[in-house]
């Protein structure tokens, strides 16, 4: 008939995908007895990040769509992050990454943090490098705390954050890169504002004081409190629970709060800088690893969760960049939210439905022999 079949190839969250694709109005064939199933003729492939090295990505034809870029785990992992802001600031001035805390490898960097320790006043926050969830995060106020032996970050925590009713926050904002030679990112405009469960109280060096519940906004650490309040609706203006939308936080800053219009628009604006600067640190890179793979610049998209946390003084700060942002649904607002983000990355995206006979699989083909033959 009309409908064309689109072969999605799954390897990795497979529920979670087979949600979306229904909620973004795909019709599911099952595939457990297709003869087809082992076929390389797939339209897009859900996977996890695969290495660079990994020898699938030779294997990738010029119509299909993988959800990853190859090396995107330098930015992915905090550790590569940090390396990546550095290198970024030394090649456009200081002014390259003032959005980053001021964060220490460690080892490497030991000897530099204890000196920095000694001569400030503030808090730290140790990370392991590749962790997720707020996995193995520590609050530090001790020095004592922190063993010279051991890898990972350490970060100047952020002692003023902006509060909403008494309580810490973070923003989860979504990107989607289509392409990255040139540099094509896609900001979400609606996000999830993820509040801690316990009222903020500053922290002072040396205290014992170091609730996970206060400092931590993860959402798989504070769901866990008993404190956390769940929400039953979608509204994405309801100013209400452990969990908001982006767009409730912008009207409660607007009307709750009394901040100018200006003033909001230059938190976006700085939002926007974030994202933009930081998947810039990321380029060189994933061109690097996209040539050495022979990888059209179509073949590949990611969508990114990047944290994001806002000070009283309405100055956004990097936290992190996750490579595989979780797309379950825990509530009607993330169902929201998240099934949009799925839906309009489909959209720009633009998967063909192609096999290996079809047209736009040939006009492909002939346009990447054409670049070849340009190029040698």
């Amino acid at each position: 008939g009309g409908m064309g079949l689109m072969r999605l190839k799954m390897t990795n969250r497979s529920s979670q995908v087979r949600r979306m694709c229904a909620f973004t109005g795909f019709q599911i064939r099952s595939s457990k007895n297709d003869s087809n199933r082992k076929s390389k003729n797939w339209n897009a492939w859900w996977a996890h990040p695969l290495a660079p090295s990994d020898a699938r990505w030779k294997s990738v034809r010029d119509f299909q769509r993988v959800n990853h870029f190859p090396g995107t785990f330098c930015i992915g992992r905090k550790d590569r992050l940090t390396r990546a802001l550095t290198r970024l600031r030394r090649r456009v001035g200081k002014e390259g990454a003032t959005f980053y805390p001021k964060t220490f490898l460690l080892p490497s960097e030991y000897e530099g943090w204890k000196k920095e320790y000694k001569e400030s006043k503030g808090v730290w926050i140790w990370k392991p490098s590749a962790s997720a969830r707020g996995m193995g995060i520590k609050l530090v106020t001790k020095l004592d705390q922190v063993s010279k032996n051991k890898s990972g970050v350490i970060q100047a925590y952020l002692s003023s954050p902006l509060l909403i009713q008494g309580f810490k926050f973070d923003i989860r904002l979504y990107v989607v890169a289509t392409s990255f030679n040139p540099l094509k990112l896609y900001l979400f405009n609606n996000g999830l504002v993820r509040l801690s469960t316990r009222k903020y109280q500053k922290v002072q060096k040396h205290s014992q004081q170091r609730s996970r519940y206060m400092h931590l906004t993860n959402y798989s650490v504070n769901k866990k409190s008993s404190h956390f309040e769940a929400r039953t609706d979608d509204d994405y203006f309801a100013c209400t629970g452990s969990k908001w939308s982006l767009l409730a936080l912008w009207k409660h800053l607007r009307e709750d709060r009394g901040y100018s219009p200006q003033e909001v628009e230059g938190l976006e604006m700085g939002i926007r800088d974030i994202v933009t600067k930081t998947f810039i640190s990321a380029e060189d890179h994933i061109n690097t690893q996209m040539a050495m793979n022979k990888l059209h610049r179509t073949n590949c998209f990611e969508i990114w969760g990047v944290d994001v946390l806002v000070d009283s003084g309405l100055n956004p700060w990097l936290i992190e960049v996750n490579t595989a942002p979780d797309m379950s649904a825990s509530s009607p607002l993330d169902k929201a939210i998240k099934g949009s983000v799925f839906t309009d990355t489909y959209t720009l995206v633009g998967i063909p439905v192609a096999n290996s006979g079809s047209k736009s699989l040939q006009v492909m083909s002939k346009l990447k022999n054409n670049a070849a033959a340009a190029k040698s």
